[in-house]
C-alpha cells in the first residue's frame, strides 16, 4: 500500500532522555533526533496492553520477550491488508507487529535492533544454553556472512546449523557462529526441510548489516532492565518522563486550541456546544472548550454537551460519557438510535465497508434529530469536534470550520485538527483526564463495537474482551451467510469475508484458497 502523508511527520527521540518528542529540541535544552516511521505516522503510546501482545507474540516465535516492563513504547500505525503497528522504542523502529489474515494471527517482524534485544551475543558468551532456549534463529557460516550482509536471500549451503522446529514462512534471525545478528527475514523452507537438502533459498531477507555499523541505535538495541513492580503502575505515570520532555509542546498545542476555540466562537453567534462520544479526541476537545469557557476562564460562557447513541456503544462508552459529563457538570443533551440496527439488518443484512446502510441510519440520523429538536429554532449552534487530519484523507483536507453538509443548522470546528494520537494522549495524561478504559484493552480507537470498516484484529481482540458480543455476533453472521447460500459460512465470518458486498483482489484470493464459495 502506498504510504499517504496526512500531515507533517513528528516523532524525534531524546537521546539523553531516551523518550519520545514531539519537536526538534527536548525539554531538557538536548537536540533530539528524527525518527523515521511510515506516513501517515498517527503516533501514539503503546499502552501494556499492546506490549503484553508484542512480548507474547515475542515469545512464541523467539522464547524471548522484546519490551522491558514499564519501558516507554510507541506505536505507529501503517498502511496493511488489515493491522499493522511500527513499534518504536529507544530511538529506531525495533520491530513490526500485524495480524496476517489468513492465519489469522499476529506476527512479529523484528528489526536490526530488536533482533538483537532478543538474541544477544554477549549472553551466548555467559549462558551456553541460550541455543535451546531461543527460537527460529538460524546460524551460518563464516563464508556466508559478506553475502548475507549485502542483502542475498540465505541459501541453504551456507547454513551450520538451525533452531529446531522452524516453519515454512515464518519470521527468523540470521546469526553468526558467535551469534551476533546479521539479518533477519522470512524463512522459505522448515528447519527439516534445510536439514534434509544441500541446496535451495532458504530464507528471503528483509533488513541486514553489523552491529558495529548501527552504533547510533545501541538505546534501541538493548533491552532495559523491567521496571520494579510496572504492572502495578498507571499507564500515565509510564509516561510521566515523556509528559516532561514534552511541557513546551503541551502547553503550546493547549494555548492554541483554546484561542481557535475562542476566536471561532467569537466570530457567530450561535449557540455553544461540544460533541462527546467517549473517545479520547472528542475527551480532548471537551477539556478545551472547558478550558476557553468554563467557571473562572477569561471568557466564560455557557455551552452544552451533546452525544449521539449508535445503538451500537460498548457499555464501557455509555458508562465512561455518564461519568465525564458529571465531572463537567455543563448541560448535557443525548439522543440514541434505539435499536434501529438491528430492526435494518432484518432487511439489509449485515453491513460493509463498501455497503455502509448503518451510518444513515444509526449515526446520521440521531445527531440531525437531536441538533433540529435543540437549536434549529434559535439559529442553529457551533459544534466543536474532535477531528483530526490524522485520520483520514477526507480528515486531512477539510476546513477547520465547516458548514455540517448532512446535519441542518450545525457548524462543526475542528481545535486539534493538526494533534496526531500522541499529542492527544500526552494531554489526557498530563490533565488527567478521565479517559475510556477500552483503550486499556487494545483498542485505538471507539466506536461502534461490530462496524465493518474495523480490522480483524479488532474483531479478534473483541473476541477476548467481549466474548458474549462476539458470540451473538459469530452466530448472527453465520445464520446470514447460510441464508445467503455461502459455502462455509463459518470461514465467511472467521475471515472476515462478511465486510464486504465484493471482495477485494486480496480477500477474494483468501476466500479461494479457503473454500468460501458465494451462490
Amino acid at each position: 500500500m502506498k504510504p499517504m502523508f496526512l500531515g507533517k511527520l513528528v516523532l524525534h527521540w531524546c537521546p539523553s532522555c531516551n523518550v519520545p518528542v514531539l519537536e526538534e529540541k527536548c525539554a531538557c535544552g538536548c537536540q533530539t533526533n528524527f525518527i523515521t516511521v511510515t506516513p501517515p505516522a498517527d503516533i501514539r503510546p503503546a499502552f501494556p496492553y499492546d506490549i503484553n501482545r508484542i512480548n507474547e507474540v515475542s515469545v512464541r516465535q523467539f522464547g524471548k520477550k522484546l519490551i522491558a516492563d514499564g519501558e516507554v513504547a510507541v506505536y505507529n500505525k501503517a498502511p496493511y491488508d488489515d493491522r499493522m503497528e511500527e513499534i518504536i522504542c529507544g530511538g529506531d523502529v525495533i520491530g513490526t507487529i500485524r495480524f496476517e489474515i489468513d492465519k489469522p494471527g499476529w506476527v512479529l517482524m523484528p528489526r536490526l535492533s530488536g533482533a538483537r534485544r532478543i538474541f544477544n551475543k554477549k549472553e551466548k558468551e555467559t549462558n551456553p544454553n541460550i541455543e535451546k532456549q531461543l527460537k527460529n534463529w538460524i546460524m551460518v557460516h563464516e563464508s556466508a556472512i559478506p553475502y548475507v550482509i549485502d542483502g542475498s536471500s540465505v541459501l541453504v549451503p551456507g547454513i551450520s546449523k538451525t533452531a529446531p522446529g522452524i516453519e515454512k514462512e515464518s519470521e527468523v534471525v540470521i546469526v553468526t557462529p558467535d551469534f551476533e545478528v546479521i539479518a533477519v527475514g522470512r524463512s522459505k523452507m522448515s528447519s527439516d526441510e534445510i536439514a534434509a537438502s544441500e541446496r535451495g533459498k532458504a530464507v528471503k531477507t528483509r533488513w541486514t548489516g553489523y552491529e558495529e555499523a548501527d552504533k547510533a541505535n545501541a538505546a534501541a538495541s538493548t533491552i532495559p532492565k523491567d521496571i520494579e513492580n510496572a504492572n502495578q503502575m498507571q499507564t500515565r505515570d509510564i509516561w510521566k518522563k515523556t509528559i516532561d520532555a514534552n511541557r513546551h509542546v503541551i502547553d503550546q498545542f493547549e494555548a492554541d486550541g483554546v484561542k481557535f476555540i475562542r476566536n471561532a466562537a467569537g466570530n457567530m453567534k450561535k449557540k455553544l456546544t461540544t460533541s462527546f462520544s467517549g473517545g479520547k479526541d472528542s475527551l480532548v476537545t471537551l477539556h478545551l472548550t472547558e478550558k476557553a469557557f468554563g467557571a473562572g476562564s477569561e471568557t466564560e460562557k455557557e455551552y452544552e454537551i451533546i452525544f449521539a447513541d449508535t445503538g451500537l456503544e460498548f457499555q464501557e462508552t455509555i458508562d465512561n460519557v455518564k461519568e465525564v459529563v458529571e465531572i463537567y457538570g455543563h448541560p448535557f443533551k443525548e439522543t440514541s438510535a434505539g435499536n434501529v440496527f438491528w430492526e435494518e439488518y432484518e432487511i439489509y443484512g449485515p453491513p460493509g465497508v463498501d455497503n455502509r446502510w448503518c451510518t444513515q441510519s444509526c449515526k446520521l440520523k440521531p445527531i440531525t434529530t437531536l441538533i433540529e429538536t435543540n437549536y434549529l429554532e434559535d439559529g442553529g449552534c457551533l459544534t466543536f469536534i474532535g477531528q483530526r487530519q490524522y485520520e483520514s484523507k477526507a480528515r486531512a483536507t477539510s476546513q477547520r470550520i465547516w458548514k455540517s453538509p448532512s446535519v441542518r443548522g450545525q457548524i462543526g470546528a475542528a481545535p486539534i485538527q493538526e494533534w496526531t494520537a500522541m499529542h492527544v494522549w500526552l494531554y489526557i495524561f498530563d490533565k488527567d483526564l478521565h479517559y475510556n478504559p477500552l483503550y486499556e484493552k487494545g483498542f485505538d480507537r471507539i466506536g461502534c463495537w461490530l462496524c465493518p470498516a474495523a480490522s480483524l484484529a479488532d474483531f479478534e481482540n473483541l473476541r477476548h474482551t467481549h466474548p458474549e458480543l462476539m458470540k451473538m455476533w459469530d452466530e448472527k453472521l453465520i445464520q446470514s451467510g447460510k441464508d445467503m447460500g455461502i459455502e462455509n459460512p463459518d470461514l465467511w465470518v472467521k475471515f472476515g469475508f462478511w465486510r464486504y458486498e465484493k471482495l477485494p483482489p486480496l480477500m477474494k484470493k483468501l476466500a479461494d484458497e479457503k473454500g468460501v464459495k458465494y451462490k
